[in-house]
């Protein structure tokens, strides 16, 4: 799930809210700092690994990892119902 490569940070955050995480952490079994990944990878998008390209890729509807489509499959499709 995570690149090898890890990166220690610095936040801020309430002491309350720190209290909470310790203890839900701890809950789980787990660190503070593993229980805020996990969290922050609830709210980030996936990384698509080739930047901004593979955002318009997905917009236009382009399959990137499927099989592909041959001449004319789309006019079979949409008109010999």
């Amino acid at each position: 799930m995570y690149d090898v490569l890890m990166k220690a940070i610095t936040i801020t955050i309430p002491a309350e809210l720190d209290e909470q995480a310790a203890a839900e952490a701890k809950r789980r079994g787990i660190s503070k700092s593993e229980l805020i990944r996990h969290g922050l990878t609830e709210v980030l998008p996936e990384p698509t690994g080739n930047g901004s390209l593979d955002l318009w890729v997905e917009l236009a509807g382009f399959a990137g990892d499927v099989d592909p489509i041959e001449p004319g499959e789309i006019d079979r499709i949409l008109y010999d119902r």
